[in-house]
Parts: C-alpha cells; structure tokens; sequence
C-alpha cells in the first residue's frame, strides 16, 4: 500500500512538472505585443472643405458666425478592429475614464487643436472611438454649468447662444479604419455645418426679443425645435481621421 502511494505521488509530481514546463514554453513562443503611443486631439471644422486635411480658419458658416465653443466629454476610448492575429491583444484602448475635460474647440474666434490623451496602444487597426458627453464639472457660475455643450455664435447678425444639457455615449465609427504602427496623432473633429445641418433657420429667432437669440434645453426663444435638430445632428457631426493636417 505504501509503494503504491509512493508511485502514485511520483506521477503526480512528474505529470506536474510536465504540465508547468509546457505552460512556460508556451509562454515563451507567444510575441510581444508591440505598442505605439498614440495622441488623440480634437479640433472644429467644416466638411464641406475642398481639402479635407486642410485646418478650418473661417468661422463663418451662412448665417452662422462662431466666437467660441466649449464641450464636456469622459470615458474615451479607442476600439481595435478584431482580426485573427489580434485575438490576444487589447481590444479597448482607454484614453480617459472618469476624468471630465471641458474642450475649449474654439476661442476667442479662434479654432483650437486640444489634446484629449496620449497612451500605448497595440498595433493594429482601430475602427471606432466611444466617448460620453457628460455635464462639465465646473461651478454654479459657470456658462458651461449643467450643459455639455455651449457655443457663443452671431446668428443674422444677432448675438446667440446654442446650450447642449445632454449626457449620452457617442460611437465614431472610421469606416476604413485608422491603422497603428508607429506613433500615430488622431483628430477628432465637429463638423459645424453638420451640427446645424436640417435646422430651418426661419425658425430661429430672437423670440423674448432681448438682443439675444438662446437654444436651449429651457426653450426661452420658443427655438425648441432647432435645439432639437441639433441634439439628433451630434453623433453625426463627429469625424475621426489621420491627424495630419495643413494650414489653409
């Protein structure tokens, strides 16, 4: 009885050492994944650009002159598009997670290139960018208080303020994907002209008439639906493409 103990133990040992050698050489055989860092920005154009790497520098769009426009996202990450070969690789590149950040796209008339997060990513083709639009953290004071986004425009020649109070997730899809291999800089952009694109301007008035023509969630002007059509146009007005760009 004890032989046979003594046997079974041995086996046991052996087929375990067999086991954990076999894990190693496994190991062993398996590639580095090769990482490259990537820097995501944002930015606002127009599409409607001959050149689409070409930088917007006229904020006019109609009758829609921009001064500044602010937007508040999180949670932003890059999804790689699976193939065989990326199975053991991340397939989520987190850029920010709980980390609000106020992008101030446009200021003072000025379009701005603004960074949103530089990491290490697998190599590989990415084919989707998620992002939430979430209420800015700032205080009570704040123009951008309870909104996400918030654009100070001159509308026919009349001051105005467009006010975004939505929280919602945003997929930018890049339909023939963005490859990484290398550092690699990637622009987001707004495309205004899509952001505004089915709102009927006739619609949009001054309607309290106190110099200021306001879309809002709260409807003071009564220009609740072109608030409304911009609302549905955002996820639409989001682009994500190679960050080389020239100056126009």
């Amino acid at each position: 009885m004890i032989k046979t103990t003594r046997f079974r133990n041995l086996m046991i040992a052996v087929a375990a050492t067999a086991f954990i050698t076999s894990c190693t050489e496994e190991t062993d055989e398996t590639p580095a994944i090769t990482e490259s860092e990537v820097t995501i920005s944002a930015t606002l154009g127009i599409s409607s650009l001959e050149d689409a790497s070409a930088r917007t520098t006229d904020l006019d769009y109609g009758n829609f002159s921009i001064e500044s426009v602010k937007v508040s996202i999180d949670n932003v990450k890059l999804i790689l598009r699976a193939t065989s070969e990326d199975k053991k690789k991340p397939s989520i590149v987190q850029i920010r997670n709980n980390e609000p950040q106020i992008l101030n796209l446009v200021e003072d008339g000025e379009v701005q290139i603004v960074q949103i997060g530089s990491v290490m990513a697998a190599d590989g083709v990415y084919g989707k960018l998620n992002l939430d639009f979430v209420h800015a953290d700032v205080p009570e004071d704040d123009e951008m208080h309870g909104l996400s986004i918030f654009a100070k425009v001159t509308w026919f020649g009349v001051p105005a303020e467009v006010s975004i109070d939505i929280e919602d997730e945003m997929l930018v899809q890049f339909n023939q994907g963005i490859e990484v291999a290398g550092a690699q800089d990637m622009l987001l952009t707004m495309y205004m002209d899509k952001f505004l694109e089915g709102v009927n301007p006739a619609l949009v008035s001054d309607g309290n008439g106190d110099g200021l023509i306001e879309v809002g969630p709260d409807n003071v002007d009564g220009n609740g639906q072109a608030y409304d059509e911009i609302v549905s146009n955002i996820e639409s007005a989001l682009e994500m493409k190679n960050g080389k760009f020239k100056d126009k």
